[in-house]
């Protein structure tokens, strides 16, 4: 729908992030806090997820009412990207066990940054590993998580 008309999907998109904020929000007060935090404890990142995930779907439900969302008619719409990602994601889901971290998420990024147009597999793939790794050592070596090393288990 176009020039001020209400799209149903986008107000129920707003209406939904906002929903996410509040559920995320409600969650997010049922994590225990030990009297050791002072300020910054386990729960100042996920507030602050909630406040933006309410915000912005406050924000693009008012714009969604004003009809200021949906394109024009010269827009045309194409879902392969939303497919491409939506399979990255399952792909990653699925892989994360037995592939490990490092090359899933390595998979992933080369599969999200095709989705959004890219033909530069070798270098996506490259840079993907190289911010998987880092990742990686960051919560495992770093913060002393446990993340699945699948095929590179060897190395670590």
């Amino acid at each position: 729908m176009t020039g001020g008309g209400r799209a149903t999907g986008e107000i129920l998109l707003g209406a939904a992030l906002i929903l996410a904020g509040l559920l995320l929000f409600s969650g997010t007060l049922l994590i225990h806090v030990a009297p050791t935090y002072s300020r910054v404890g386990p729960r100042v990142f996920p507030f602050a997820v909630a406040a933006g995930l309410g915000i912005l779907g406050a924000l693009y439900l008012f714009h969604s009412l004003r009809g200021k969302q949906t394109p024009s008619e010269e827009h045309t719409s194409h879902s392969s990207p939303v497919l491409i990602i939506s399979f990255a994601l399952i792909a990653d889901a699925l892989l994360l066990e037995r592939l490990g971290f490092i090359l899933s998420s390595a998979l992933l990024f080369v599969l999200v940054a095709v989705g959004f147009g890219s033909r530069s597999y070798l270098r996506d793939a490259l840079l993907g590993l190289a911010l998987a790794t880092v990742a990686y050592v960051t919560f495992v070596l770093g913060l002393g998580l446990q993340l699945p090393a699948g095929l590179l288990a060897s190395f670590w």
